[in-house]
């Protein structure tokens, strides 16, 4: 990945994996937890350390983001302003629409203008207990 290669890291064989593995799943965004079992399962000999020490990594360089949910950590690669929905099963859905996400960047240029406080992040949680529509 570029972004490794312009901050001077080399894609390891972890890296490699703990990239496919959101790449595949950031769209359910995976927690901490269910990151180290699949790259466990692959790289037995890689440490929980070693993926929370390359996922803080890839947060730096902006390739991923993580949030914190019911007492775990959970990363996605969906680094623009949108909403997460929760639901029933507490499965965590990106809301990607047009109209929320001009929502959520006027919402982000109204704190900036009118509290002078620039948002480095913006995290929406919606949860429900019915079960997800449209």
């Amino acid at each position: 990945m570029k972004r490794l290669k312009d901050h001077g890291l080399r894609m390891t064989p972890q890296r490699a994996a703990i990239l496919e593995i959101l790449q595949r799943r950031g769209k359910s965004h995976p927690s901490f937890s269910e990151i180290c079992e699949i790259v466990k399962a692959k790289h037995p000999s890689v440490s929980q350390s070693t993926v929370l020490n390359n996922l803080t990594t890839f947060e730096k360089l902006g390739i991923v983001r993580s949030f914190s949910f019911r007492g775990e950590t959970h990363y996605e690669m969906n680094p623009t302003p949108h909403v997460n929905f929760v639901d029933t099963k507490g499965r965590i859905i990106d809301i990607d629409d047009e109209k929320v996400s001009q929502i959520l960047h006027d919402l982000i240029r109204t704190v900036r203008e009118r509290k002078g406080i620039e948002a480095d992040n913006l995290l929406v949680i919606f949860e429900s207990q019915k079960a997800h529509g449209k």
